[in-house]
């Protein structure tokens, strides 16, 4: 009788500690600062530098060419903090002259409360986003 006892209590547990289920819910380019809304979790899968064809020379639209090398200008900003993000290491060129930066590897799951926007470098964030379901 206490084994039965004691996988119940196991087993609700389970039940009253999970977290939920996700359910895909959609597809969303970011272009400035958003917060992931309450009930949903974001999966940032990719960004979309401002890169002129043929170049190397960043583009910022009507603001001129991005040639900082200033850390937040190619950086995702993520609850206020700037993140570089890609797949390993590469070379960034910039006209002050090509250096190495490390990047935090893609993908990167958002809590519900959590803000994201992009440096003036980037031109759109890819975020896929789900639902969470009990």
């Amino acid at each position: 009788m206490k084994k039965l006892y004691f996988i119940l209590f196991i087993l609700l547990n389970q039940v009253a500690f999970s977290q939920g289920n996700l359910q895909f819910n959609q597809v969303k380019l970011v272009t400035a600062q958003e917060t992931v809304p309450v009930g949903k979790v974001w999966k940032v899968e990719s960004v979309i530098y401002n890169i002129a064809e043929g170049s190397t020379t960043y583009q910022t639209g009507n603001y001129g060419n991005c040639t900082s090398s200033d850390y937040n200008s190619a950086a995702i900003i993520v609850a206020g903090t700037p993140t570089k993000v890609g797949q390993g290491t590469t070379p960034l060129a910039y006209s002050s002259g090509a250096y190495v930066h490390s990047y935090t590897i893609l993908p990167i799951w958002l809590p519900a409360g959590t803000t994201l926007s992009g440096g003036i470098c980037l031109n759109k964030i890819s975020v896929i986003e789900f639902n969470i379901t009990p």
